[in-house]
């Protein structure tokens, strides 16, 4: 199978291998550092795979079916295991990671009905706002973790004077963009539901 693939297709099935490598790396002892930086050098592999599928396959005419599907698949399965394992470290709440899993998953089977009836299955302005806030704002999110495990989202407005220079910058920036980030994960839902709307068969 790997041998009939063309290059983006194998790096998104790269993407997708990446992803429990991060978690193994994630879930290690917090006081060792090294699987914190270990983790987010894998996620900025795997989020530029993202990024480097993307320009090769419309640069080079190899789009494929396989890709249409299992691209966007992979960005959110990457994208979710961030948010869950963040969340899992308590450094993003809980609430902001159900809105971004459960409206992946949701326009992801929005996506299918499209498939059935040859739409264009290209992301949309929206959802390309929302992927970058999101690979921005994890990375960030990781490096929270190895720098201040102990404050989270929006934790430099009570604790700003506790923190060194870095931090603080590295909490404001990744506040920010995962607040962006949920903004436009919103913003994504409704342009996708209306997008879809008339795709759906409700009798069948």
């Amino acid at each position: 199978m790997w041998k009939k693939m063309n290059l983006p297709n194998k790096l998104t099935m790269l993407r997708i291998l990446l992803i429990p490598l991060f978690v193994i790396a994630m879930c290690l002892p917090t006081e060792w550092v090294w699987p914190i930086y270990t983790a987010l050098g894998i996620y900025i592999v795997a989020a530029l795979t993202d990024f480097l599928d993307g320009h090769i396959s419309r640069s080079k005419g190899l789009v494929t079916k396989f890709g249409k599907i299992m691209d966007p698949l992979a960005d959110k399965l990457l994208v979710s295991t961030g948010f869950i394992m963040l969340t899992g470290a308590g450094i993003i709440p809980s609430w902001i990671t159900v809105i971004i899993v459960f409206r992946d998953f949701f326009i992801n089977a929005l996506r299918m009905f499209g498939t059935d009836n040859n739409k264009d299955l290209a992301a949309s302005l929206s959802g390309k706002i929302k992927t970058l806030f999101q690979l921005v704002g994890i990375p960030l999110g990781i490096l929270n973790v190895a720098l201040l495990p102990e404050y989270g989202f929006g934790a430099f407005i009570e604790n700003a004077a506790k923190m060194d220079m870095l931090s603080l910058m590295v909490n404001i920036f990744m506040t920010v963009s995962i607040s962006a980030a949920v903004i436009a994960t919103l913003w994504s839902f409704v342009a996708y539901c209306i997008r879809f709307k008339s795709d759906i068969d409700y009798e069948n």
